[in-house]
């Protein structure tokens, strides 16, 4: 039995250097501590694609553009089309940092819209849903105009970015009052295929089993209070912060997760995946041997990333119908 990492493993592994994580005590050091994940170093080398268009505004809100970097790859289209969603547990990371995956992604001829959502504290729950519900409406209806089909999209994300792929999810087949739709509200959005990496989708199993990289419960209690506000208790069951409890689980498209088995998160794979069998989504889990947290960024580090990366891009072409 693969014995697990310690808890800074994966972070040394993705930044290429012994980690020692900084104390998080508080949510006002986190838009500081942002500037600690340079993840340069993993972008490089991009794939080759026939256009990238850098901060494509969808919309003015509230003073903020939301902004999407959209990957056209080569070939003749129209190709099939996916919303990314990026990690860094809602409160750090961009679409920068997963440019080289969602470009792989592009590649295999898949149009990628990888977005870049409002983070918290600056912007808690349920902004981020409601940007991505936006976007996957936006891209419903332009997607043609990046040699995309509209119809059918894919729709996925990493950490705490599967977590609102899966919210996006449950709000677009619910009640239109779950969330603000903005000019776009009542826009039909057909999902064909949902990518979920190393997710988060039950807020209560964080603390029932907080894993070994929860250094006693602080970094998940800090990102809790950002995200989700003082009294975080009481959205841990909500269907947008814990897919896992929708009522509407039977209205998920094919999913496909992906997880290692050395990650603190897999009871969260394994209970998505468990809820999902259970609502009839036919459903595909994948956990994947050595993986730690963010294992598909590193193909060069984790033997079973690169293996694991050809599955999903053979499983997103089946499903986006390419």
């Amino acid at each position: 039995m693969t014995q697990p990492a310690q808890p800074t493993d994966w972070i040394s592994q993705l930044l290429g250097r012994p980690v020692t994580l900084p104390p998080r005590t508080s949510v006002d050091q986190i838009p500081a501590a942002r500037a600690f994940w340079d993840l340069s170093h993993v972008n490089r080398d991009l794939p080759e694609l026939a256009a990238v268009h850098d901060r494509v505004v969808l919309r003015e809100r509230e003073g903020l553009a939301l902004t999407a970097e959209i990957y056209v790859p080569k070939g003749q289209g129209p190709f099939p089309t996916m919303l990314y969603l990026h990690g860094g547990s809602w409160v750090l990371w961009s679409a920068a940092h997963l440019r080289k995956l969602g470009m792989g992604i592009a590649a295999q001829g898949i149009v990628v819209a990888n977005l870049e959502y409002g983070l918290a504290p600056e912007h808690p729950f349920p902004w981020a849903v409601e940007d991505s519900v936006y976007a996957a409406r936006w891209l419903t209806e332009n997607a043609d105009r990046y040699g995309g089909r509209p119809g059918g999209l894919l729709i996925g994300g990493d950490s705490a970015g599967a977590n609102l792929a899966a919210a996006a999810i449950v709000a677009l087949n619910g009640p239109e009052h779950l969330v603000d739709g903005g000019a776009l509200a009542g826009t039909p959005v057909t999902f064909s295929g949902a990518l979920l990496s190393y997710g988060i989708f039950d807020f209560p199993l964080l603390f029932v089993e907080p894993g070994r990289n929860a250094a006693g419960g602080v970094i998940e209690t800090t990102w809790n209070l950002a995200y989700l506000g003082p009294n975080f208790i009481k959205y841990h069951r909500e269907p947008l912060v814990s897919p896992t409890y929708a009522p509407n689980l039977s209205a998920f498209p094919p999913t496909y997760l992906s997880c290692g088995d050395r990650d603190a998160l897999l009871p969260q794979s394994l209970a998505m995946a468990k809820a999902l069998v259970q609502a009839g989504v036919p459903t595909t889990l994948s956990v994947v041997e050595g993986g730690d947290h963010a294992f598909l960024m590193m193909p060069d580090v984790i033997p079973g990333a690169g293996p694991e990366r050809q599955r999903i891009y053979a499983w997103l072409l089946e499903k986006g119908g390419r």
